[in-house]
Protein backbone atom coordinates (compact mmCIF):
# COMPACT_ATOMS: atom_id res chain seq x y z
CA UNK A 1 0.00 0.00 0.00
CA UNK A 2 1.47 3.49 -1.08
CA UNK A 3 2.10 5.95 1.29
CA UNK A 4 0.06 8.22 -0.99
CA UNK A 5 -3.27 6.61 -0.59
CA UNK A 6 -2.70 6.46 3.22
CA UNK A 7 -5.72 9.17 4.78
CA UNK A 8 -6.34 7.60 8.36
CA UNK A 9 -3.53 6.11 10.43
CA UNK A 10 -5.29 3.65 13.05
CA UNK A 11 -2.60 2.71 15.91
CA UNK A 12 -3.34 -0.34 18.09
CA UNK A 13 -1.01 -1.01 21.33
CA UNK A 14 -1.11 -4.97 22.37
CA UNK A 15 0.21 -5.98 25.26
CA UNK A 16 -0.82 -9.97 25.96
CA UNK A 17 -3.69 -9.51 24.04
CA UNK A 18 -3.46 -12.76 21.58
CA UNK A 19 -7.49 -13.44 22.38
CA UNK A 20 -8.71 -10.26 20.76
CA UNK A 21 -6.16 -9.88 17.95
CA UNK A 22 -8.55 -11.51 15.68
CA UNK A 23 -11.78 -9.40 17.10
CA UNK A 24 -9.52 -6.75 16.46
CA UNK A 25 -8.93 -7.54 12.58
CA UNK A 26 -12.07 -8.11 11.97
CA UNK A 27 -13.08 -4.67 13.26
CA UNK A 28 -11.20 -3.36 11.14
CA UNK A 29 -11.46 -5.19 8.00
CA UNK A 30 -15.04 -4.21 7.84
CA UNK A 31 -14.73 -0.81 8.07
CA UNK A 32 -16.46 1.26 4.92
CA UNK A 33 -13.20 3.32 4.88
CA UNK A 34 -10.67 1.86 3.20
CA UNK A 35 -7.91 4.32 2.93
CA UNK A 36 -6.25 4.10 6.22
CA UNK A 37 -2.77 2.09 7.78
CA UNK A 38 -3.40 -0.08 10.77
CA UNK A 39 0.10 -0.25 13.12
CA UNK A 40 -0.25 -2.91 15.38
CA UNK A 41 2.74 -2.16 18.12
CA UNK A 42 3.72 -5.20 19.77
CA UNK A 43 4.86 -3.61 23.44
CA UNK A 44 7.22 -7.05 24.44
CA UNK A 45 3.89 -9.55 24.76
CA UNK A 46 5.09 -12.82 26.35
CA UNK A 47 2.27 -14.48 24.63
CA UNK A 48 1.51 -15.34 20.71
CA UNK A 49 0.51 -11.54 20.33
CA UNK A 50 3.62 -11.05 17.90
CA UNK A 51 3.31 -14.39 16.14
CA UNK A 52 -0.13 -13.70 15.19
CA UNK A 53 0.33 -10.12 14.01
CA UNK A 54 2.58 -10.61 12.08
CA UNK A 55 1.19 -13.83 9.99
CA UNK A 56 -2.16 -10.97 9.39
CA UNK A 57 0.60 -8.35 8.29
CA UNK A 58 1.62 -11.37 6.09
CA UNK A 59 -1.74 -11.32 4.34
CA UNK A 60 -3.29 -7.94 4.19
CA UNK A 61 -0.91 -4.94 3.22
CA UNK A 62 -2.75 -2.24 5.09
CA UNK A 63 -1.46 -3.91 8.61
CA UNK A 64 2.17 -3.18 9.90
CA UNK A 65 3.72 -4.28 13.06
CA UNK A 66 6.51 -2.98 15.45
CA UNK A 67 7.94 -4.97 17.61
CA UNK A 68 9.58 -3.61 21.10
CA UNK A 69 10.52 -3.94 24.63
CA UNK A 70 7.70 -3.71 27.15
CA UNK A 71 7.45 0.08 27.71
CA UNK A 72 3.81 1.17 28.65
CA UNK A 73 1.28 2.99 26.68
CA UNK A 74 2.93 6.30 26.55
CA UNK A 75 6.22 4.91 24.94
CA UNK A 76 4.18 1.91 22.66
CA UNK A 77 1.54 5.00 21.02
CA UNK A 78 4.78 6.75 20.51
CA UNK A 79 6.73 4.37 18.54
CA UNK A 80 3.08 4.21 16.54
CA UNK A 81 3.26 8.08 16.40
CA UNK A 82 6.88 8.00 14.68
CA UNK A 83 6.10 5.45 12.01
CA UNK A 84 2.84 6.58 10.57
CA UNK A 85 2.41 8.10 7.77
CA UNK A 86 -1.62 9.26 6.82
CA UNK A 87 -2.68 12.55 6.74
CA UNK A 88 -4.81 11.93 10.01
CA UNK A 89 -4.41 9.47 12.70
CA UNK A 90 -6.61 8.09 15.64
CA UNK A 91 -6.30 4.93 18.29
CA UNK A 92 -7.40 1.92 19.15
CA UNK A 93 -7.49 -0.61 21.53
CA UNK A 94 -7.47 -3.74 20.55
CA UNK A 95 -10.45 -4.87 22.63
CA UNK A 96 -12.87 -2.70 21.86
CA UNK A 97 -15.28 -2.71 19.25
CA UNK A 98 -16.35 -0.21 16.41
CA UNK A 99 -19.36 0.62 14.27
CA UNK A 100 -18.52 -0.41 10.53
CA UNK A 101 -18.61 3.62 9.75
CA UNK A 102 -16.78 5.33 12.53
CA UNK A 103 -13.66 6.12 10.25
CA UNK A 104 -15.63 6.78 7.17
CA UNK A 105 -17.86 9.57 9.22
CA UNK A 106 -15.06 10.71 11.23
CA UNK A 107 -12.67 11.50 8.27
CA UNK A 108 -15.08 13.16 5.97
CA UNK A 109 -15.96 15.44 9.22
CA UNK A 110 -12.34 16.18 9.43
CA UNK A 111 -12.05 16.89 5.91
CA UNK A 112 -15.25 19.11 5.67
CA UNK A 113 -14.73 21.11 8.47
CA UNK A 114 -10.69 21.29 7.86
CA UNK A 115 -10.76 20.79 11.62
CA UNK A 116 -7.56 19.98 14.32
CA UNK A 117 -9.64 17.25 15.49
CA UNK A 118 -12.76 15.58 15.47
CA UNK A 119 -14.80 13.28 18.56
CA UNK A 120 -17.46 10.87 18.22
CA UNK A 121 -19.51 9.63 21.08
CA UNK A 122 -18.88 6.33 22.80
CA UNK A 123 -20.53 4.09 24.63
CA UNK A 124 -19.29 2.36 27.66
CA UNK A 125 -19.64 -1.75 28.44
CA UNK A 126 -18.30 -4.00 31.10
CA UNK A 127 -17.45 -7.60 30.24
CA UNK A 128 -17.77 -10.30 33.64
CA UNK A 129 -15.69 -12.89 32.75
CA UNK A 130 -17.20 -15.62 35.14
CA UNK A 131 -20.66 -15.38 33.37
CA UNK A 132 -19.08 -14.25 29.47
CA UNK A 133 -21.83 -11.62 29.95
CA UNK A 134 -21.60 -8.45 28.04
CA UNK A 135 -23.27 -5.41 29.90
CA UNK A 136 -23.90 -2.23 27.94
CA UNK A 137 -24.12 0.51 30.33
CA UNK A 138 -24.79 3.99 28.93
CA UNK A 139 -23.77 6.17 26.22
CA UNK A 140 -21.31 9.33 26.55
CA UNK A 141 -21.90 11.91 24.19
CA UNK A 142 -21.33 15.65 23.62
CA UNK A 143 -23.60 17.99 21.32
CA UNK A 144 -22.83 17.86 17.33
CA UNK A 145 -20.28 21.21 17.63
CA UNK A 146 -18.00 22.86 15.70
CA UNK A 147 -15.24 24.74 17.23
CA UNK A 148 -13.34 26.96 14.63
CA UNK A 149 -11.58 29.49 16.62
CA UNK A 150 -9.34 29.39 19.77
CA UNK A 151 -11.59 31.41 21.57
CA UNK A 152 -14.87 29.25 20.56
CA UNK A 153 -12.78 26.53 22.05
CA UNK A 154 -11.85 28.18 25.28
CA UNK A 155 -15.27 29.07 26.01
CA UNK A 156 -16.32 25.52 25.71
CA UNK A 157 -13.44 24.12 27.80
CA UNK A 158 -14.81 23.74 30.84
CA UNK A 159 -17.95 21.59 29.29
CA UNK A 160 -15.83 19.51 27.48
CA UNK A 161 -13.89 18.42 29.80
CA UNK A 162 -16.71 18.07 32.30
CA UNK A 163 -18.85 15.77 29.95
CA UNK A 164 -15.67 13.28 30.00
CA UNK A 165 -15.33 12.99 25.89
CA UNK A 166 -11.98 14.37 26.43
CA UNK A 167 -10.66 12.08 28.67
CA UNK A 168 -9.79 9.39 25.74
CA UNK A 169 -8.07 9.09 22.70
CA UNK A 170 -9.61 6.47 20.68
CA UNK A 171 -13.24 8.14 19.92
CA UNK A 172 -11.31 10.98 17.76
CA UNK A 173 -9.00 11.79 15.16
CA UNK A 174 -6.07 14.23 15.30
CA UNK A 175 -4.76 15.89 12.19
CA UNK A 176 -0.80 14.58 12.00
CA UNK A 177 1.06 17.82 10.47
CA UNK A 178 -0.31 20.05 14.01
CA UNK A 179 1.32 16.82 16.25
CA UNK A 180 4.90 16.92 13.95
CA UNK A 181 4.71 20.33 14.01
CA UNK A 182 3.92 20.79 17.82
CA UNK A 183 6.13 17.71 18.66
CA UNK A 184 3.31 16.19 20.39
CA UNK A 185 4.05 12.98 22.35
CA UNK A 186 3.07 10.60 24.98
CA UNK A 187 4.44 11.29 28.09
CA UNK A 188 5.86 8.91 30.52
CA UNK A 189 5.17 8.78 34.17
CA UNK A 190 0.80 9.30 34.03
CA UNK A 191 -0.50 5.59 34.33
CA UNK A 192 -3.97 6.22 33.84
CA UNK A 193 -4.53 9.32 32.76
CA UNK A 194 -1.78 9.56 29.67
CA UNK A 195 -4.64 9.89 27.39
CA UNK A 196 -6.13 13.16 29.19
CA UNK A 197 -2.56 14.55 29.46
CA UNK A 198 -1.87 14.01 25.40
CA UNK A 199 -5.43 15.68 25.05
CA UNK A 200 -4.17 18.74 26.64
CA UNK A 201 -1.45 19.13 25.09
CA UNK A 202 -3.31 18.86 21.82
CA UNK A 203 -6.27 21.77 22.65
CA UNK A 204 -3.06 23.82 23.88
CA UNK A 205 -1.99 23.85 20.41
CA UNK A 206 -4.88 23.18 17.96
CA UNK A 207 -7.21 26.11 16.28
CA UNK A 208 -10.44 24.22 15.85
CA UNK A 209 -12.48 20.67 17.03
CA UNK A 210 -15.75 19.53 15.41
CA UNK A 211 -18.03 17.33 17.34
CA UNK A 212 -20.67 14.78 16.49
CA UNK A 213 -23.18 13.27 18.99
CA UNK A 214 -23.49 9.99 16.97
CA UNK A 215 -21.86 6.70 19.37
CA UNK A 216 -19.45 5.17 17.22
CA UNK A 217 -17.22 3.60 19.56
CA UNK A 218 -17.92 0.68 22.36
CA UNK A 219 -15.76 0.76 24.88
CA UNK A 220 -14.97 -1.76 27.35
CA UNK A 221 -14.47 -0.54 30.37
CA UNK A 222 -13.31 -3.37 32.34
CA UNK A 223 -13.01 -6.96 32.49
CA UNK A 224 -14.08 -7.89 36.18
CA UNK A 225 -11.21 -9.54 36.99
CA UNK A 226 -8.71 -8.08 35.23
CA UNK A 227 -5.29 -5.76 36.36
CA UNK A 228 -7.44 -2.40 36.54
CA UNK A 229 -8.90 -3.97 40.50
CA UNK A 230 -5.69 -4.52 41.79
CA UNK A 231 -4.29 -2.31 44.52
CA UNK A 232 -1.76 0.52 43.34
CA UNK A 233 0.25 1.79 46.41
CA UNK A 234 0.53 5.23 44.22
CA UNK A 235 -2.79 5.65 43.19
CA UNK A 236 -3.46 8.70 45.34
CA UNK A 237 -0.16 10.17 44.20
CA UNK A 238 -1.32 9.92 40.59
CA UNK A 239 -4.53 11.75 41.17
CA UNK A 240 -2.81 14.63 43.01
CA UNK A 241 -0.79 15.10 40.04
CA UNK A 242 -3.42 15.03 37.84
CA UNK A 243 -4.91 17.45 39.82
CA UNK A 244 -2.37 19.80 40.01
CA UNK A 245 -1.71 19.83 36.15
CA UNK A 246 -5.21 20.18 35.04
CA UNK A 247 -4.58 23.57 37.15
CA UNK A 248 -1.57 24.34 34.86
CA UNK A 249 -3.81 23.40 31.48
CA UNK A 250 -6.68 25.90 32.51
CA UNK A 251 -3.93 28.39 33.45
CA UNK A 252 -2.54 27.62 30.32
CA UNK A 253 -5.26 28.29 27.60
CA UNK A 254 -6.63 31.26 29.61
CA UNK A 255 -9.46 30.06 31.61
CA UNK A 256 -8.41 30.04 34.94
CA UNK A 257 -11.47 31.61 36.24
CA UNK A 258 -14.08 30.75 39.89
CA UNK A 259 -15.84 27.92 37.17
CA UNK A 260 -12.96 26.44 35.71
CA UNK A 261 -11.17 26.39 39.37
CA UNK A 262 -14.64 24.28 40.70
CA UNK A 263 -14.33 22.30 38.03
CA UNK A 264 -11.21 21.03 38.98
CA UNK A 265 -11.94 20.68 42.59
CA UNK A 266 -14.79 18.76 41.73
CA UNK A 267 -13.18 16.50 39.40
CA UNK A 268 -10.44 15.58 42.32
CA UNK A 269 -13.05 15.19 44.77
CA UNK A 270 -14.80 12.63 43.11
CA UNK A 271 -11.73 11.21 42.31
CA UNK A 272 -10.92 10.62 45.77
CA UNK A 273 -13.65 8.14 45.84
CA UNK A 274 -11.86 5.86 43.81
CA UNK A 275 -8.74 6.28 45.67
CA UNK A 276 -10.54 5.07 48.63
CA UNK A 277 -12.10 2.07 47.32
CA UNK A 278 -8.51 1.42 45.62
CA UNK A 279 -7.26 0.42 49.17
CA UNK A 280 -9.31 -2.03 50.28
CA UNK A 281 -7.95 -4.01 47.30
CA UNK A 282 -4.80 -4.44 48.86
CA UNK A 283 -4.69 -7.92 50.19
CA UNK A 284 -1.07 -6.95 52.31
CA UNK A 285 -2.94 -4.17 54.72
CA UNK A 286 -4.40 -4.76 57.89
CA UNK A 287 -7.74 -2.90 58.29
CA UNK A 288 -5.95 -0.96 61.04
CA UNK A 289 -3.40 0.21 58.22
CA UNK A 290 -6.37 0.41 55.47
CA UNK A 291 -7.37 2.95 58.21
CA UNK A 292 -4.54 5.09 58.58
CA UNK A 293 -4.08 5.10 54.68
CA UNK A 294 -7.25 6.59 54.26
CA UNK A 295 -6.83 9.13 56.66
CA UNK A 296 -3.85 10.33 55.40
CA UNK A 297 -5.67 10.80 52.47
CA UNK A 298 -8.34 12.74 53.75
CA UNK A 299 -6.13 14.81 55.94
CA UNK A 300 -4.06 16.10 52.84
CA UNK A 301 -4.44 19.48 52.64
CA UNK A 302 -5.02 19.30 48.72
CA UNK A 303 -8.18 17.13 49.71
CA UNK A 304 -9.47 19.51 52.08
CA UNK A 305 -9.11 22.92 49.97
CA UNK A 306 -10.62 20.38 47.08
CA UNK A 307 -13.70 19.52 48.81
CA UNK A 308 -13.97 22.69 50.40
CA UNK A 309 -14.63 24.15 46.65
CA UNK A 310 -16.16 21.62 44.99
CA UNK A 311 -19.96 21.29 44.33
CA UNK A 312 -20.79 17.75 43.66
CA UNK A 313 -23.71 17.55 41.37
CA UNK A 314 -24.96 14.06 42.01
CA UNK A 315 -27.05 12.54 45.67
CA UNK A 316 -24.93 9.58 45.41
CA UNK A 317 -21.78 11.65 45.46
CA UNK A 318 -22.79 13.93 47.85
CA UNK A 319 -23.75 11.44 50.06
CA UNK A 320 -20.04 9.47 49.64
CA UNK A 321 -17.83 13.36 49.80
CA UNK A 322 -20.16 13.54 53.32
CA UNK A 323 -17.88 12.06 55.87
CA UNK A 324 -14.79 13.37 53.27
CA UNK A 325 -15.53 16.90 54.02
CA UNK A 326 -16.13 16.86 57.40
CA UNK A 327 -12.62 15.27 57.75
CA UNK A 328 -13.87 12.21 59.25
CA UNK A 329 -11.75 9.02 58.49
CA UNK A 330 -14.23 6.15 59.71
CA UNK A 331 -16.84 7.10 57.98
CA UNK A 332 -15.00 7.23 54.99
CA UNK A 333 -13.33 4.21 55.99
CA UNK A 334 -17.35 2.59 56.17
CA UNK A 335 -18.46 4.30 52.64
CA UNK A 336 -15.15 2.78 51.01
CA UNK A 337 -15.41 -0.89 52.54
CA UNK A 338 -19.30 -0.36 51.01
CA UNK A 339 -17.85 0.64 47.97
CA UNK A 340 -15.18 -1.71 47.55
CA UNK A 341 -17.97 -4.72 48.32
CA UNK A 342 -20.39 -3.08 45.50
CA UNK A 343 -17.49 -3.60 43.17
CA UNK A 344 -16.74 -7.10 44.09
CA UNK A 345 -20.35 -8.74 44.01
CA UNK A 346 -22.30 -6.25 41.55
CA UNK A 347 -19.87 -4.89 39.37
CA UNK A 348 -22.83 -4.04 36.80
CA UNK A 349 -24.33 -1.67 39.71
CA UNK A 350 -20.90 -0.45 40.92
CA UNK A 351 -20.51 0.57 36.87
CA UNK A 352 -23.25 2.42 37.16
CA UNK A 353 -23.20 4.24 39.91
CA UNK A 354 -19.77 5.69 38.43
CA UNK A 355 -20.87 6.67 35.28
CA UNK A 356 -23.48 8.69 36.82
CA UNK A 357 -21.39 10.58 39.73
Amino acid sequence: MSDEKVMLSIIVPVFNGAEYIRGCVENLTRQTFTKYEVIFVNDGSTDNSGALLDKIAEKNSKFKVIHKPNGGTASTRNAGLDTAVGKYVTFLDCDDELDPAIYEKMVNMIERQNADMVTCGFYFKVEIQSSNKNVYLEKNTYPTAFYKTRDEIKDHLIEMWDSDIMSNVWNKVYRMSLIKDKKLRYRDGHVYTEDRVFNRLFLENCESIAFTEECLYYYVRERVGSTTEKYRDDYFSIRLKEFKEFQIHFKNMGVWNDKAKEYVCREFTERIAGCIENIFHSEEMSNREKYRKIASVIHHRDVRAAVKRARCRSIKMRIFILPVKYNWSLGTYIMGKMIYTIRKHNPVLFHKLKNNR
